[in-house]
């Protein structure tokens, strides 16, 4: 292997552990704010509001409004898109999450 190969590996593999710890867990709820045409899809736990990012999160997110849910999320910084613009509490992407029982939730 030559060095810059195995330079490349060594800062690979750092960049990945400084992304891979960002990862959280969250349960909220899915809420949708703002007016048509300008809405966007926040994610409410404890008290906090988070925008979510990217778009393509929100399409799916959108659908699935009111119930709760365990999210596995990567909190963003800077807050990025229309959402992160209003909502106070910062913004995430959502990686996966699973739907719970309202008893769950508690």
């Amino acid at each position: 292997m030559s060095r810059k190969t195995v330079w490349a590996v060594i800062w690979a593999a750092i960049l990945f552990s400084f992304c891979a710890g960002n990862t959280q867990t969250l349960r909220g709820y899915v809420q949708i704010y703002g007016n048509e045409p300008h809405t966007y899809v926040g994610i409410v736990s404890n008290g906090k509001v988070y925008a979510v990012y990217p778009p393509e999160k929100e399409v799916e997110l959108r659908k699935l409004q009111g119930r709760a849910f365990e999210f596995s999320i990567r909190f963003l910084d800077p807050p990025q898109g229309e959402g992160g613009l209003f909502l106070k509490d910062g913004c995430i992407t959502p990686l996966s999450w699973k739907i719970l029982d309202e008893s769950d939730f508690n």
